[in-house]
């Protein structure tokens, strides 16, 4: 575990006079433009870098806030003051949490002081603090040393990344000195090969033996370290702004695990901190949520605690999608007068954004269906290093009962292939969703195995749908449950009756399931045709009949959560009885495995 900020007090500071603004793994703050979100990271790079923006030094006439009432015998101070967590094994020495603060007058930095405090709890519930004066020998003073914050502005220029680039260097210097070293001998013996009639002209001339050596500082030649791609080669300079601004995370991250990985036994862990300002900047929509699912997985793994400022539902969202380690505060600012201000909620966020709230409903329900294909992505690129055929399915109720056919039809062939499906909130987007990942992995890795896709009947249309894209079926290929003879019967009947997993099962499936609660009964206007549903609205129920075959079927359906119950009593069934009421399932899963390309042995 590593340091995290739970709490940010800021006073004075530019447009803030008195704010205090809870953190979490990933803070989101979201405002209009000039209401003072950067200045809280602004504050937070003040205090751990001692500088403001990028490259300015505190300035306190600048830097003050000029609406703070003057109070006599009152000095004026910039104040930050941070509430941090730690990790467990340092709560002995120090308490559960550490308060650090510093204060700043017109002569620079006056005031660096820490303390910790022991947390307990009232008769009523309340947190009781206990203050804690750290030690002088405590380990909490090495921990707090090894924070690294990042601040990334706004404006992500060619500056900032050149300067990025360069700190690649002293990362690979740290990590793999000697080799870099041996390497970088070895070019400069190459380089004095060439200038050897020069360096021997000034040693017979001077009487000094001169060599060719490199600096020891050779960051700012690796500020020209370029990233090429394509199989052209293209440099990151010649890319766009948003493919560059793509790379900022991955290579914080990188940095951040090389330094990790210097870490002696038992030393203080390094604890990274990201600012993070508007990176919605130069992102269509679509790489806007891939880049924000990026950041949510980078917190919550502990990569680091991010901070960020932003205008975008993309980003502002994710505290409804990813509720667990996600702040989400709203920065206001009404007058100067009254400077910066923060609401805790952001469930109103939208209508304080203006005309936001006239699109967030669209804007939700698009950043939720990219989120998905952001996320089936990723989850496909995973699955596909196990270099495994893959079958996804809508749920876990359908992954339950294919596999149970899979070793009872192909009992050769089921081994080699996975069945794959999300716990909960599958359906036929989240087929589609990975069916889509895979394909893009398979056009990188061509050779590579196939995965294919199984949805109920209803959703035909969109196997049609995937089927027929061009070059989709070369890699993946969407399949649908067979109708059995009752569903035939009642749609043949005019019943609008969906053919999902559980139409499949035999009427003994059903009536146990009914004999254990576990049915209800189904919207009639949904289910029967027009002219029945006329019939009975005029009082003729009683002239409605339905075939019993199918009645079950057409009139009741499963509870919520029930069906994963009812999947596993399918798969206790004895083998005779599933070969004999699935026959249909077993002949689909022998065209999927042979599209797979699973023979049999």
């Amino acid at each position: 575990m590593s340091v995290t900020i739970r709490q940010i007090h800021i006073e004075n500071f530019r447009s803030i006079q008195r704010l205090t603004i809870p953190a979490d793994k990933l803070s989101v703050l979201v405002g209009k433009n000039d209401s003072g979100k950067s200045n809280i990271l602004r504050a937070l790079n003040l205090f751990f870098n001692e500088v403001t923006n990028a490259g300015k030094s505190f300035d306190f006439e600048d830097d003050y806030n000029l609406f703070v009432p003057e109070r006599a015998k009152t000095a004026k101070e910039v104040v930050v003051r941070l509430e941090l967590n730690i990790p467990s094994s340092y709560y002995s020495t120090n308490g559960e949490i550490i308060v650090w603060e510093k204060r700043w007058r017109s002569g620079g930095l006056h005031v660096n002081h820490y303390w910790g405090y022991r947390l307990s709890t009232n008769r009523r519930g309340r947190e009781v603090r206990t203050q804690v004066d750290i030690p002088e020998r405590s380990n909490a003073h090495g921990l707090l040393r090894q924070i690294e914050f990042e601040y990334v502005p706004a404006i992500k220029d060619s500056g900032y990344f050149d300067d990025l680039r360069g700190r690649i260097y002293s990362i690979i210097a740290e990590v793999a000195a000697r080799t870099f070293r041996t390497s970088s001998t070895a070019f400069e013996d190459s380089i004095g090969e060439h200038l050897a009639d020069l360096t021997t002209g000034i040693g017979h001339s001077l009487g000094i033996e001169t060599r060719l050596a490199l600096p020891r500082d050779l960051s700012h030649i690796f500020q020209r370290l370029d990233f090429l791609s394509g199989a052209k080669g293209i440099s990151l300079d010649h890319r766009g702004d948003g493919i560059k601004t793509r790379h900022i995370p991955l290579i914080l991250k990188f940095m951040a695990e090389k330094k990790r990985s210097l870490q002696v036994r038992g030393a203080a862990p390094y604890s990274y901190i990201w600012a993070y300002e508007e990176p919605e900047n130069n992102l269509e929509f679509s790489s806007a949520v891939e880049l924000a699912v990026q950041l949510a997985d980078f917190a919550s793994r502990g990569v680091a605690q991010i901070l960020l400022t932003t205008h975008s539902p993309v980003f502002y969202d994710l505290g409804d999608t990813c509720p667990e380690g996600v702040a989400c505060a709203h920065v206001y600012r009404d007058t100067d007068d009254e400077g910066t201000s923060v609401s805790e909620s952001g469930c109103a966020v939208d209508e304080k954004m203006g005309t936001m709230a006239l699109l967030a409903p669209r804007v939700k329900q698009l950043v939720l269906n990219v989120r998905e294909q952001v996320e089936a992505r990723h989850s496909a690129e995973v699955l596909a290093r196990q270099n495994r055929p893959k079958i996804f399915v809508e749920g876990e109720s359908d992954k339950i009962v294919l596999g149970r056919c899979a070793t009872v039809f192909h009992a050769a062939r089921a081994g080699f292939v996975d069945i794959e499906t999300k716990r909960e909130g599958a359906g036929h987007s989240y087929v589609i969703d990975m069916l889509n990942g895979w394909r893009c992995q398979h056009k990188h890795h061509q050779d590579g195995p196939r995965a294919a896709g199984i949805l109920d009947v209803d959703a035909i249309k969109t196997k049609n749908e995937w089927n027929a894209g061009v070059g989709n079926t070369a890699s993946a290929k969407c399949f649908c449950y067979p109708k059995p003879d009752h569903a035939i019967a009642a749609l043949r009947a005019g019943f609008r009756l969906p053919v999902t997993l559980e139409v499949l099962y035999s009427l003994d499936v059903w009536q146990w399931a009914e004999a254990r609660g576990m049915l209800e009964d189904r919207l009639l206007a949904d289910t029967y045709p027009a002219v029945m549903v006329e019939e009975i609205l005029k009082g003729g129920a009683g002239n409605v009949e339905v075939d019993e075959a199918y009645r079950m079927y057409v009139t009741r359906r499963f509870r919520a959560g029930t069906k994963v119950d009812v999947a596993n009593h399918v798969a206790r069934l004895a083998e005779a009885r599933v070969r004999a009421e699935f026959d249909r399932l077993g002949a689909l899963l022998g065209e999927v495995f042979d599209y797979l390309g699973v023979a049999e042995p």
